[in-house]
C-alpha cells in the first residue's frame, strides 16, 4: 500500500511540475508585455474621457436590463457587430442583437447583473469613427443559478452622430484559459488541501486540452522552419 501511494504520489507531483513550467512560461510572457504608463496625446485623453462618459450610461441602462435603451445605444446603421464571450460565433444584424438581449421573449433570464468599465483608451480612426479598447469587470446572476464573477477585455467601434458616440461594433476578447484560471487562483489562493487539489486538477485539465488540439502537421511545420532566424 505505501508503495502504490509513493508511485501516485509521484506521478501526481510530476503532473504538477509539468503544470508549473507551463504556468511560469505564461507568467514570464505576461512580465514581458506587462502593461506600461504610455504617454497619451491630450485627444486622446479626450477621445477617452467622452468614450468613458457613454459606458458609464451605458452600464447604468445594461445593470437595469433597459435593454430599449441600450439599443438605442447602438449606431441606426442596421449592420451591427456583437461577440460575446459565451457565443461561439460573431452576431451580425440588428435581429440578431435584438435576439441577444431579449434570447426568450417574454421571460426573464436574469436575476441581475452588474457591469463595470475600466482602463478605457481610445483613437480616432477618421473624424466620426473612433475604436476604443477598455476593461469589462461583472457580477451576475441567471435565474435558478448562483451567483459568479467575471472580467473581460473588450474592443469596440464608435461612430458620432453629430450629437453623441454610438457602438457599432463590440467584441470581448477573454484571456487564454491558462492565464485566466492563474488570475483566478490568485485572486482566490486556495485555502485548503481540498481546493489546492482542485486547483491542480484545473491546471492540468487545461494542459491536456491544449496540449490535445495541435495541429496533427505541427511537427511538420516547425522541422521546416527549424533554422528560421527571427527578424526585428
Amino acid at each position: 500500500m505505501p508503495d502504490n501511494f509513493s508511485f501516485v504520489k509521484t506521478i501526481a507531483l510530476a503532473a504538477l511540475s509539468a503544470c508549473l513550467i507551463i504556468y511560469s512560461v505564461t507568467a514570464r510572457a505576461e512580465f514581458h508585455f506587462q502593461n506600461k504608463k504610455d504617454s497619451i496625446s491630450a485627444e486622446d485623453q479626450q477621445l477617452a474621457a467622452e468614450i468613458a462618459a457613454f459606458l458609464a450610461d451605458y452600464a447604468i441602462a445594461y445593470n437595469n436590463q433597459d435593454y430599449r435603451t441600450v439599443k438605442q445605444m447602438w449606431a441606426d446603421d442596421g449592420n451591427p457587430i456583437y461577440m460575446a464571450e459565451e457565443v461561439p460565433f460573431p452576431l451580425y444584424g440588428k435581429e440578431r442583437l435584438d435576439t441577444y438581449f431579449n434570447p426568450v421573449p417574454g421571460k426573464r433570464i436574469l436575476d441581475g447583473i452588474d457591469n463595470r468599465y475600466s482602463e478605457v483608451r481610445a483613437k480616432r480612426i477618421a473624424p466620426n469613427i473612433a475604436v476604443a479598447t477598455y476593461r469589462l469587470d461583472y457580477d451576475i446572476k441567471l435565474v435558478g443559478m448562483p451567483a459568479s464573477h467575471g472580467w473581460d477585455r473588450v474592443m469596440a467601434v464608435f461612430m458620432h452622430d453629430g450629437k453623441d458616440w454610438k457602438l457599432t461594433a463590440y467584441v470581448e476578447a477573454p484571456m487564454g484559459p491558462a492565464t485566466m484560471v492563474r488570475k483566478m487562483m490568485q485572486a482566490a489562493p486556495a485555502e485548503t488541501e481540498k481546493q489546492k487539489a482542485d486547483y491542480a486538477t484545473t491546471k492540468a485539465t487545461i494542459k491536456t486540452l491544449t496540449e490535445a488540439g495541435v495541429s496533427p502537421d505541427f511537427d511538420d511545420f516547425l522541422e521546416a522552419r527549424k533554422d528560421l532566424q527571427p527578424t526585428h
